[in-house]
C-alpha cells in the first residue's frame, strides 16, 4: 500500500534507508541515518506538501514500512522527477516496479506531466531495469556530475514522455493504486502558473 508518510513512520524509514547498501545509491541520505534525520524528513515533507511542490508516498505492508518513492514537480515545463528507495528485505519482489508505475500513473493524471525522469547515482543495473519497466528509455551519461561525499559519481538519466508513457506501460497501469495514493494525499493551496491543484511532500531522500 502506498499512503503519506507519517511520524510514526520514522523508526521504520532509519532502519530502512541506514543500511548502507540502500544509501550507497541515494544522493541526499548519509550513511548511518538515524531516526532524528527520518523526523526531520517527514516534516519537511508536510512543508512541501502544504507548498504543492512534490509528492510522496511510504510503500507499507503488514504494517511496516519497506520503501518511499516521490515525485518532485518542475512546474514551469510540467516535468515531474521520480525517486525511490526499497528496503533490502523487498528487494527481487516487484516492489519498486509497482511502487514506482503508480507514481508516474498519479504524475501523468494528477499533474498532467508531460515528462517523467529519473537519474541513477552511477552505474545501477537494478534501477535501470525498473525504470525500464516504466517506459523510461536511457538519455545519455553526464559524467562526474554527482558528488556525495569525497566522490564523484556519473549520472544517468532515464526519462519517458507521456505518449510514450501511453503506448508501452499506461494500459498495464494500476490506477486503482494510484487513486488510492492521491487520496491519502493532503490537498495543496490552488496556485497559479498551472501548478498541481493537491501534492504530497518531497521526495529528495528518495533518490
Amino acid at each position: 500500500m502506498l499512503r503519506a508518510p507519517a511520524a510514526r513512520d520514522a523508526a521504520d524509514l532509519a532502519a530502512g534507508v541506514g543500511d548502507r547498501r540502500v544509501s550507497r545509491w541515494l544522493l541526499h541520505v548519509p550513511h548511518p541515518y538515524p531516526p532524528a534525520l527520518a523526523r526531520a524528513w517527514i516534516a519537511q515533507a508536510a512543508t512541501d506538501a502544504r507548498a504543492g511542490t512534490a509528492a510522496t508516498w511510504v510503500i507499507e505492508e503488514a504494517g511496516a514500512v519497506i520503501g518511499v518513492v516521490s515525485l518532485r514537480l518542475v512546474a514551469r515545463h510540467r516535468h515531474a522527477e521520480l525517486g525511490y528507495w526499497v528496503a533490502r528485505r523487498a528487494w527481487g519482489r516487484g516492489v519498486a516496479t509497482e511502487a514506482t508505475r503508480a507514481a508516474v500513473t498519479w504524475a501523468f493524471a494528477a499533474w498532467r506531466a508531460e515528462r517523467v525522469f529519473a537519474q541513477t547515482l552511477g552505474e545501477h543495473p537494478a534501477s535501470a531495469r525498473v525504470l525500464g519497466r516504466l517506459g523510461m528509455r536511457p538519455e545519455g551519461v553526464r559524467r562526474r556530475h554527482l558528488r556525495k561525499g569525497a566522490r564523484y559519481h556519473d549520472a544517468h538519466q532515464f526519462g519517458v514522455v507521456r505518449a510514450a508513457w501511453r503506448d508501452a506501460v499506461g494500459h498495464n497501469a494500476r490506477p486503482d493504486v494510484a487513486a488510492r495514493s492521491d487520496r491519502a494525499l493532503p490537498r495543496a493551496r490552488p496556485r497559479g502558473g498551472g501548478r498541481p491543484r493537491r501534492a504530497a511532500a518531497r521526495g529528495r531522500p528518495a533518490r
